[in-house]
């Protein structure tokens, strides 16, 4: 009879494993399924809530009735402690993510992308850091479980943390972060998952329990209060009449990504969080980081939808932004930040400091100290933001793209702009390479008004000069032939000697930065000084060869700048490019062409 009454839960049993068989393909319903089905437990039998010790769901087997749970598992939210290394290569104190942080009650913080680097086994590694993974990762390796020495045992107390689908897929608003980390703690793994979503409460502590208690020994009947195994307490009205659950699944929404992805300034009140610009926009994280049942996560780039003529985002004009700012710089460098106006403050997150969970122990902590923003060089020489940490290992930094901030609240935007970056001794370039370069370069944006105020003018000069050539009104000027006259057409044929020379490398390579695009810039200015003094001395050839000559280098002069001031969006910058290096090699062309006809070098004996 007793095998009999079994019956029903090995037919369930036998059904899920045929169904299992043909799950996980589309078959072009348009409807969320219902997930009312067998809860089965870690050994793959249905749970009975009705037994005196139940056993817990285990959502690994339960939810591989319909989905293939082993591809899941290479899944990017199952890798954690897994890390056979922690920095990018040739970059020592440089994390692709976030690391892991182990800090003692001293608050001495040391990097901990796996258990060898704090000299800690699997089990110790997996219960300090579970409250911030789902499941999964080096909390359920079998190489991880089968340590020869230490906690082993322990691991026959709590089993694995299996991975826990409810951590991301709960749609109900009942998933409890706080809950899941008070049970891991408390070394009910099996039990977390249930008692975070509130399928089940979950009583006992395996912590108190000795690393000899055999877990398939019931509780021990001279103790009911102290050394209480984990217990897990159903309620029967949640199962159906077939035994069957209903677990309330779906797209993960952002209180989910948020209970291990928030940051915020330190200190922060409720009315200073400021929140990621899609979110005020209705987006959801989903949208943007998206996986397939492989749960490997992929993010949709920022040019996919604001730069991609297909894409659904706004596109942004980028006003009086040189074009070298998106061939170096990541679009989070300027959009993304916690902080008040972009300043650099201590920040709190939650894989870090424990922020977002809650109860009467204080969670959060300051230690590890971070900080952001700094700016860095990544493994493919992209500058990108980044938050940094102080530990007993050195300064660690590692790049982030939230909260993602509007145009007005971005770096550089009104009434900052350049400034925000290029100023004297600014901490955009703090511990870069060549910090000689980088002084150099920001204190030269001290002269920039006035160096497009010289420009501006002798575009103008240039202009009319054009004009009056070209109507036979502005006469040759005989000036006596001098050292002056020599020296000025000397600094003219070297500065267009190494525009040109400068300019074609720059075109060849895809771009000019560097020591080489200050040196640019400069032999720039003394092309445009020297040319407006030749127009005064009347040393430009004549006839229509003055007039092309005065066209183009006023074209030469215009095009450079112009892309300095806040007119033009990126489609308009790359336009006054192209029209740069055309305007300025034709001017270089026809300066030699001039120095030939008039035969210039002669002129000046």
């Amino acid at each position: 009879m007793k095998s009999m009454s079994r019956l029903p839960f090995v037919l369930g049993v036998l059904f899920a494993a045929v169904s299992a068989l043909h799950a996980g393909s589309f078959n072009g319903g348009r409807v969320v399924p219902v997930h009312r089905l067998p809860a089965l437990d870690a050994n793959g039998d249905v749970v009975n809530p009705s037994e005196r010790l139940p056993r817990a769901i285990s959502f690994e087997k339960t939810c591989a009735q319909c989905h293939n749970v082993a591809k899941m598992a290479k899944g990017t939210h199952f890798a954690a402690g897994r890390a056979k290394t922690a920095a990018v290569p040739e970059k020592e104190n440089w994390f692709a993510r976030e690391p892991w942080f182990s800090c003692d009650t001293n608050d001495v913080c040391r990097i901990a992308q796996n258990p060898a680097m704090v000299g800690m086994s699997a089990w110790e590694w997996s219960k300090n850091f579970a409250r911030a993974f789902p499941g999964g990762g080096l909390a359920s390796d079998t190489n991880a479980m089968a340590e020869a020495a230490g906690e082993r045992q322990r691991w026959f107390v709590t089993g694995p943390i299996e991975k826990n689908c409810m951590a991301c897929h709960q749609t109900d608003g009942l998933y409890d972060p706080s809950e899941w980390a008070k049970q891991t703690l408390r070394e009910n793994w099996s039990g977390a998952p249930l008692a975070a979503s509130g399928l089940a409460r979950v009583e006992g502590m395996n912590a108190r329990l000795n690393a000899a208690w055999d877990p398939s020994v019931a509780e021990n009947p001279d103790d009911h209060l102290f050394k209480v195994p984990q217990k897990i307490v159903y309620n029967p009205a949640s199962f159906d009449d077939k035994g069957r659950f209903l677990f309330r699944v779906g797209k993960p929404k952002n209180e989910n990504c948020l209970a291990c992805h928030a940051a915020c300034q330190v200190p922060a009140k409720m009315r200073q969080v400021t929140t990621d610009v899609h979110l005020k926009r209705g987006m959801a994280c989903v949208d943007c980081h998206r996986n397939g049942m492989k749960h490997k996560v992929q993010t949709k780039t920022c040019a996919a939808c604001h730069l991609d003529p297909n894409g659904e985002g706004p596109k942004p004009k980028h006003v009086g932004f040189p074009l070298v700012h998106f061939e170096k710089l990541s679009c989070a460098v300027c959009h993304a930040g916690v902080t008040t106006r972009g300043r650099r403050s201590q920040v709190m997150t939650a894989r870090a400091n424990r922020i977002g969970l809650y109860g009467k122990a204080q969670w959060a902590t300051d230690a590890p100290f971070v900080e952001e923003p700094f700016f860095r060089k990544d493994a493919d020489g992209i500058v990108q933001i980044c938050r940094r940490a102080t530990t007993t290992d050195g300064e660690v930094c590692w790049p982030f793209h939230h909260d993602v901030r509007p145009a007005r609240q971005a770096r550089g935007a009104a009434p900052e702009k350049c400034a925000a970056c290029h100023t004297y001794g600014n901490a955009f370039f703090e511990d870069w390479e060549n910090p000689v370069y980088f002084s150099a370069f920001n204190l030269a944006f001290l002269g920039r008004p006035v160096f497009k105020v010289v420009l501006w003018f002798v575009f103008g000069f240039l202009c009319l000069a054009a004009a009056a050539a070209a109507g036979a009104a502005f006469g040759r000027i005989e000036t006596r032939r001098n050292w002056f006259t020599a020296l000025v057409v000397f600094g003219f044929a070297a500065a267009v000697l190494y525009l040109a020379l400068s300019g074609a490398w720059g075109w060849c390579a895809g771009g000019m930065t560097g020591w080489a695009l200050m040196l640019h810039m400069v032999a720039g200015g003394a092309l445009a000084s020297a040319a407006f003094v030749l127009v005064l001395l009347g040393r430009p050839c004549t006839g229509v060869l003055r007039v092309l000559w005065l066209v183009l280098g006023a074209a030469t002069v215009f095009t450079a700048v112009m892309p300095m001031m806040t007119v033009f969006g990126s489609e308009g910058q790359l336009f006054l490019l192209w029209a740069h290096r055309l305007s300025s090699f034709a001017f270089a062309a026809v300066s030699l062409a001039a120095c030939a006809v008039s035969k210039l070098k002669g002129n000046v004996k």
